[in-house]
């Protein structure tokens, strides 16, 4: 199905019900990776509009440069990259916790999942991932997304270090019963050739739900 393109003059109202029905439809049908992307990248916008080959937009008819520039991303990922597998491991408990709420907690994340990546031609990456794992209360938390990661010249034969940001979404059984949520959070990253070791920072967030600075690390290997 081809998204068509927003024409200039609508008023965000019919905007919004336009995009509702696309959306819809595009639920029922069967899509092509274009479109499949355009769909993910309403949700993956924070990627910029960076500009990108004209091939990359294929699928991608949208007006606003930003939303095409995202779109374009995750198209390029998609068609383009090459597959990754992950295995999640460690939640650093950093602060905020009692000496009860740390014996109780789970800091072995265990899980995993995959992904793709493209890798442009400053050696910079788009990621497209999907991991599932054991958080702090043993509970399986899925996490999907979008990251760009900016490296570093590799050195002694292929070390480099990485860092960037994803963003994406995440659910959890005690926010909400697995009700969705957004997140956005820095990625830095240790690559030796096609292995990575990778980790992000999760501050703590009021209501109870992360009382306190959480560190989270995963392992990354590319096909």
């Amino acid at each position: 199905m081809r998204v068509p393109r927003v024409r200039r003059g609508r008023s965000t109202a019919q905007w919004v019900n336009r995009s509702g029905r696309l959306l819809r439809r595009w639920g029922r049908a069967k899509t092509t990776a274009g479109s499949r992307a355009s769909a993910v990248a309403i949700a993956l916008a924070l990627s910029g509009g960076v500009a990108l080959p004209q091939d990359a937009h294929a699928g991608c008819d949208y007006s606003g440069a930003w939303l095409q520039g995202a779109c374009g991303r995750v198209a390029r990922v998609w068609n383009d990259g090459t597959w990754d597998a992950y295995v999640t491991g460690y939640g650093w408990h950093i602060d905020g916790f009692t000496a009860e709420e740390r014996h109780a907690i789970n800091a072995k994340s265990w899980g995993g999942g995959f992904g793709k990546h493209y890798t442009d031609a400053n050696g910079n990456e788009d990621i497209l991932f999907f991991l599932v794992f054991l958080n702090s209360h043993d509970s399986p938390e899925p996490i999907a997304g979008w990251a760009r990661q900016w490296y570093t010249k590799p050195v002694l034969g292929g070390l480099s270090l990485g860092g960037g940001y994803f963003a994406g979404i995440s659910a959890r059984n005690d926010v909400a019963h697995y009700v969705p949520f957004p997140l956005v959070l820095p990625v830095v990253s240790l690559r030796y050739r096609k292995a990575s070791l990778m980790g992000t920072f999760i501050p703590r967030l009021p209501g109870g739900a992360n009382p306190g600075d959480l560190g989270f690390f995963w392992a990354r290997y590319e096909f």
